[in-house]
């Protein structure tokens, strides 16, 4: 029977379905035409519904026997196109259980064999066509503007977001490309031929997977997200890097490719995902931290964002460092770090320098377990910067086991020469920063830059010119400086003249680069001398109570507030060099040690009052024998002690405005104590 012939289609829907859509039948019906028998509709798009258009039954007209409809089905190839186009035949009346099924109006082609000859008519036959093309050209439609936009928009540096997986929600179905079906025949007749044009079959192409990593909150790199509001076309398309929502990890474009020469970009590191908060703390490190590491820099600042740039990006040990030495500085310039009070509140600064520390320290400890990760130029990077960090704890036995087992993992390498030289400058400077804070011996040798060849450097102007020239003389008494401490003023005169040159407001110089990174690391040896000059060869302490201890420790305190920026305003963390010169003067002014040299002493109680300015203690003290000293040779006015003071260690950069604040309470001194 012609019904169930044409049900026994293969017909396109989901296996082990309890029964067909009620619109399915339109299919089958139409199989003798157009055959659509592979045509996929999309999920999204609702089944149209059609009402229940039944044209009422004319009783001159008979009804086809069943042997017909039979024989009709047996061969539907052999059906012309005369037969489906044949003129509008009466249909019997509609069987009453038919409608009480419930099913579709239509569905009767199938169910009702003695009625199959009527779906041959030409209404039904233009509904049922009609159906299936508008759905194949919608498909069409959007196939082609899928294709459009993939080619508008592939040489541009981005795509919209519709196309990108997930982009802005969950994955899209994948996109479907129209193949023309090898097993699709035209019929004959003109129905379904004109129909046949029209066929073929959709086949899924493959989802190529990607590892997406979601933007919106973890950024990897700036980016200047785009209101949903807003258009594509009202931002410059050259100029955007990125997309808003998740981005394919693996061809993500960076902002920009490097910090420096050479150096990859570490705010598109693959180990960690940056956070707003942890991309601004390491923009400061990188932009302002590693310069204020090399006070006499110029144009060194882009070798070290590449030299730390790459550290970042190979290891995130060294960048939670970088990110934890960002975080506690600022918080230390605040006045939150040390903790002093363990139940006062902790602002996000802290929290973040407790977070980033801890985190430091789980991935060194993962570092140390594997010896080849051990002497690492990145692990011993972060534990030099952990050391930095733990500066603000106060503690110097504390940092001196750290700095122990920093040298345990150094003796790991060939030498300490074979460390790269940004690393060891970072390790020396721990270093000397840690014997600052102890007043001992650095633990750590000093490899010391070689000297530009046929290199001569002359004074900036005439005030500097004059830059220790009352040492000179005592350079000339035996007994009173040794060799070696001889040598180490003269070399702090150079760096102080190149430092003018380089900070000071009267004349300016050009160096080139071998010249920069030379006098970079003098700053680092010079002070690395005046720590080592107190102990003999064998490590006994010289002692500070004789004029070269007093003049050792006085370049130490001008060192530090001259060349580096440390006092005053840092004194209160590193106290002990302050604290020592207060101690060598107790004892040997009352013994007249000075006598024939108090122009020394006058500078030496100078250089202590304008250290101690947040020491009060130690302010007062130097003040007030200071006022002492003055009244004692003459010295009336701040310019006469100017003069004074410009034949020793002394710069109108730095020390003129304190000269003026300290003479106001020398002032003040003869006031309260006249003679």
């Amino acid at each position: 029977m012609s019904g169930h012939c044409l049900c026994c289609l293969d017909l396109p829907w989901s296996p082990g379905r309890p029964e067909r859509p009620p619109h399915s039948d339109y299919y089958a019906l139409h199989n003798s035409t157009i055959a659509p028998a592979n045509i996929s509709f999309d999920a999204a798009v609702p089944p149209t519904t059609y009402s229940a258009a039944v044209p009422p039954a004319e009783a001159s007209t008979p009804a086809p026997p069943k042997a017909s409809a039979s024989k009709k089905a047996q061969a539907p190839a052999a059906s012309t196109s005369a037969d489906h186009n044949a003129g509008t035949k009466v249909r019997k009346q509609r069987k009453p259980a038919n409608a009480s099924t419930g099913k579709s109006t239509l569905f009767w082609v199938n169910t009702d064999p003695e009625s199959a000859s009527g779906g041959t008519k030409e209404e039904t036959l233009k509904r049922i066509r009609s159906h299936v093309m508008s759905e194949h050209n919608r498909k069409k439609r959007l196939e082609n503007t899928k294709r459009y936009k993939s080619k508008t928009w592939k040489h541009l540096p981005f795509q919209p977001p519709e196309q990108i997986a997930g982009a802005m929600g969950p994955p899209r179905p994948p996109p479907t490309v129209p193949l023309t079906s090898p097993s699709s025949r035209p019929r004959s007749g003109s129905a379904s031929g004109s129909a046949s044009s029209h066929r073929g079959s959709y086949v899924e192409t493959p989802v190529i997977k990607s590892e997406l990593v979601p933007v919106s909150n973890t950024v990897i790199y700036q980016t200047q997200a785009i209101a949903e509001t807003e258009t594509w076309d009202e931002h410059n398309l050259e100029d955007f890097d990125g997309v808003v929502g998740y981005q394919p990890q693996a061809t993500a474009p960076p902002v920009w490719t490097y910090v420096g020469p050479g150096a990859h970009d570490p705010f598109n590191t693959g180990h960690t995902q940056l956070t707003d908060r942890m991309m601004r703390h390491l923009q400061n490190f990188l932009s302002e931290l590693t310069q204020e590491a090399h006070p006499l820099q110029m144009r060194y600042k882009p070798k070290l964002q590449a030299h730390w740039s790459t550290l970042i990006q190979r290891d995130p040990a060294i960048l939670h460092a970088t990110i934890c030495m960002s975080t506690s500085n600022a918080a230390m310039q605040r006045g939150e770090l040390p903790i002093r009070d363990p139940s006062q509140h902790r602002s996000a600064l802290v929290v973040d320098t407790i977070y980033h520390r801890g985190e430091t320290i789980r991935l060194v400890n993962e570092g140390l377990s594997d010896p080849v990760k051990a002497s690492s130029d990145e692990l011993i990077a972060a534990v030099s910067t952990l050391l930095i960090i733990e500066i603000a704890s106060g503690n110097p036995d504390y940092l001196k086991i750290h700095l122990a087992g920093l040298r345990q993992m150094i003796g790991l390498r060939k030498n300490f020469a074979d460390v790269p030289s940004d690393v060891r400058f970072q390790i020396s400077w721990t270093d000397i920063r840690v014997a600052c804070m102890a007043l001992t011996k650095p633990i750590f040798p000093f490899v010391r830059s070689i000297r530009p060849a046929g290199f001569e450097l002359f004074p900036p102007n005439d005030d500097v010119a004059l830059l220790a020239t009352r040492l000179y003389p005592l350079m000339k008494i035996p007994g009173i400086f040794s060799d070696r401490f001889s040598q180490i003023l003269k070399d702090l005169v150079e760096l102080c003249w190149y430092a003018e040159w380089i900070k000071g407001t009267t004349a300016y110089r050009e160096f080139n680069d071998e010249t920069e990174d030379y006098f970079n690391f003098e700053v680092l040896s010079v002070e690395y001398a005046l720590h080592t000059d107190r102990y003999t060869p064998t490590g006994q302490a010289k002692g500070d109570n004789s004029i070269e201890g007093c003049t050792r420790l006085a370049c130490l305190c001008f060192h530090n507030s001259a060349i580096w920026s440390f006092y005053p305003m840092m004194a209160p963390l590193l106290p002990k060099p302050i604290l020592a010169l207060r101690t060598a003067l107790e004892a040997t002014i009352p013994n007249q040690l000075f006598a024939l040299c108090h122009e020394l002493l006058f500078w030496l109680l100078f250089i202590g009052a304008a250290c101690s300015q947040v020491m009060p203690a130690e302010r007062s003290y130097f003040v007030s024998q200071l006022a002492a000293a003055a009244r004692l040779h003459r010295i009336s006015t701040w310019q006469e002690a100017r003069v004074i003071l410009l034949g020793f260690f002394y710069t109108d950069r730095v020390h003129l405005p304190m000269l003026r604040q300290i003479w106001s309470e020398v002032q003040l001194q003869w006031d309260l104590s006249p003679v």
